[in-house]
């Protein structure tokens, strides 16, 4: 998980780096320079940023996907709970046959908060009784354990607890006081936009992604924002929100993560936004790279 979170570099026995996504021999260990910087870290706020960056890439960018849920005015979530994020939140962005978008998920949510106090309690009942291992053949990858679910989103919740953004309270997930913004209207304000079903708003450089109250700002504000159609919001997502390079095609823009994976958006059918701020987005976005990535 270290590894995962950017913390440490590990290598084999011929001193090269291992992919901290996959399972190989491991000979030798050294900091990073990410983890070096929580070492050297002055204050403890800063210390909890760069860990919760470290957290926001080992689980893949959910602190992005809750932030959305958690800070939309509109919707009004208030929290997360520990079942809600097995059934809908955690299958966002997945490379999976399970994958739903962000729109869907909130849809979800929205119906299960709708049945009654039994209802609930039915469906997760039920869910137990066929989720067993002994019900399914094949590998174990092919098989179907509600225990061990639960208990990974538990180990989820425990993680995203320690991070400077999130509190939980009985098996809610709620945000931290001192995190809610209103840069989301300053969107629509500033390009003219209003919303569209079917569209997002998106950080390009993600919230989480912040290493103290400082960038947290630089990144809340409505110049690193793009509004999106869901597709586009869901491939982001799918790529750990690494497409955080933006680039111009005339009135079109493009999102890079540094290597062949690009998003492109065309105005007017993958992004609303105003083209006479298309300079000033870019040039805030280079200057963002500088000081984040």
């Amino acid at each position: 998980d270290l590894h995962r979170m950017g913390l440490i570099v590990r290598y084999d026995a011929k001193e090269n780096p291992t992919d901290p996504f996959s399972r190989q021999r491991v000979k030798f260990v050294s900091l990073s320079d990410q983890g070096m910087k929580l070492i050297k870290a002055g204050k403890i706020e800063d210390e909890f940023f760069i860990f919760s960056k470290g957290v926001d890439k080992l689980l893949g960018g959910y602190i992005s996907v809750l932030f959305d849920l958690l800070r939309d005015t509109e919707l009004q979530l208030k929290n997360v709970t520990i079942y809600e994020f097995m059934f809908f939140v955690s299958a966002i962005g997945t490379e999976t046959s399970f994958n739903i978008g962000r729109r869907r998920c909130i849809n979800l949510i929205k119906s299960y908060r709708n049945l009654s106090r039994i209802q609930r309690h039915s469906v997760i009942e039920t869910l137990k009784d066929k989720l067993k291992p002994e019900n399914y053949s094949g590998s174990k990858t092919a098989k179907r354990d509600f225990h061990n679910w639960y208990n990974k989103a538990e180990q989820v919740y425990s993680i995203l607890r320690q991070t400077v953004y999130f509190e939980v309270r009985d098996k809610k997930l709620i945000l931290k006081q001192g995190r809610s913004s209103n840069e989301k209207s300053q969107y629509f304000h500033n390009h003219y936009v209003k919303k569209t079903p079917g569209f997002e708003l998106h950080h390009v450089v993600p919230l989480g992604w912040s290493e103290n109250e400082y960038q947290f700002k630089l990144l809340d504000t409505w110049k690193n924002m793009v509004y999106i159609d869901g597709f586009s919001h869901a491939k982001i997502t799918q790529n750990r929100n690494r497409n955080i390079v933006m680039m111009a095609n005339e009135d079109d823009l493009m999102l890079s993560d540094h290597n062949e994976n690009q998003i492109y958006l065309k105005n007017r059918e993958n992004i609303l936004y105003s083209t006479d701020k298309q300079n000033d987005m870019l040039d805030y976005n280079k200057k963002l790279l500088t000081t984040v990535d």
